[in-house]
């Protein structure tokens, strides 16, 4: 927004606004696609261009919908080895080479190196591309009958044709779904690509219409252990990997249905004994406890994380920290760096 007034205009003109030097302090309507425009108009001296990396537990997650109203789907995604497989067949160096000039952070949905509770292990767990694992999983499951096209049939007999619902939030879903479609086409499944208005979306997903969905990741990706833990578990409706279970949660049973899977009532348990716990490494031993579950059960299929979010700043802004991180909550952004404080040099 500008200090002289708040300017609306169309999504798609941000990014050239901005690079007009027609904002003071811009990052909403910007991503890393912009970034080579917005550096050459801030070698030509109209902006000043930070990047800022954006610290979700992942920018963009898989979501296989757990409550899925078609039993064959919901029983192949409650599989754990269906989501490991899944996960393992995605090449996520592709996608950072192809998306972000290979600057983003590969891995699971977790927590990010800057959290004090980070662990190596679960970024990487079933998060390393193996296809040939992939497939081992999926012939495990008995997935074994093979169509001419290379494609498999579910345990149930159906054809494995996954549709991935998309909420038109981020504009490299597009892109990371097509490479998907062609990683996952190796192992057997094939993939359509479903677009819609994100409240359009939210509507499927919570009555089960939706198989698999993409989403941000976790929105605190540096997390502490005095931190809530809740979005590891099936405590809300908006969630999308377990939105019935979720509703049981938020509703205190009135609503919705029990969690259908012992790891996620686990999760519940653990979640419980945090809100209970009072000392501080009893949290951290809950909050470490609940990341291991999550990374091993696959219950989101992480992509990348750490993507550089562009800033833009107008030359004689002051105050502005140059390097930061870009986090919604805790933060508001910008709020928790102290926007009072900024100020515009005369020269």
């Amino acid at each position: 927004p500008s200090t002289r007034w708040n300017d609306l205009t169309e999504p798609r003109l941000i990014a050239v606004k901005a690079a007009a030097g027609e904002t003071d302090l811009q990052a909403r309507g910007l991503t890393f696609q912009d970034a080579a425009t917005l550096k050459q108009a801030e070698s030509e001296g109209r902006i000043r261009l930070h990047l800022w990396p954006i610290t979700r537990g992942a920018q963009l997650a898989l979501y296989p919908n757990l409550n899925a109203a078609a039993p064959g789907w919901r029983h192949a995604l409650r599989d754990v080895r269906f989501r490991r497989a899944l996960s393992l067949a995605v090449d996520r160096e592709e996608l950072n080479k192809v998306l972000y000039q290979g600057t983003a952070l590969p891995g699971a949905n977790t927590l990010l190196p800057g959290s004090p509770l980070y662990n190596d292990a679960y970024r990487s767990a079933w998060a390393t591309h193996d296809p040939d694992r992939a497939i081992r999983l999926l012939d495990d499951m008995g997935m074994t009958w093979v169509d001419p096209d290379g494609i498999r049939h579910l345990p149930d007999g159906r054809r494995a044709e996954l549709v991935i619902e998309t909420g038109d939030v981020d504009p490299a879903e597009t892109d990371a779904l097509e490479l998907i479609k062609s990683q996952w086409a190796r192992i057997g499944i094939e993939v359509a690509v479903r677009s819609q208005p994100r409240q359009a979306a939210r509507q499927r997903i919570g009555s089960g219409a939706t198989v698999m969905s993409v989403f941000y990741g976790l929105a605190n990706g540096l997390a502490t252990a005095e931190m809530s833990p809740a979005e590891l578990a099936p405590t809300s409706e908006q969630q999308n990997n377990w939105p019935m279970w979720g509703l049981y949660y938020e509703t205190g049973g009135k609503a919705g249905e029990p969690p259908g899977l012992p790891a996620a009532r686990k999760l519940v348990e653990l979640y419980e004994a945090w809100t209970l716990a009072v000392d501080l490494e009893r949290k951290r031993a809950l909050w470490e406890q609940m990341l291991e579950l999550h990374a091993e059960q696959v219950f989101t299929i992480g992509l990348l994380a750490s993507v550089q979010q562009p800033v833009v700043a107008a030359v004689k802004l002051r105050n502005l920290p140059q390097g930061a991180d870009y986090m919604y909550d805790p933060g508001a952004y910008f709020g928790r760096y102290r926007m009072d404080t900024l100020w515009f040099a005369e020269d």
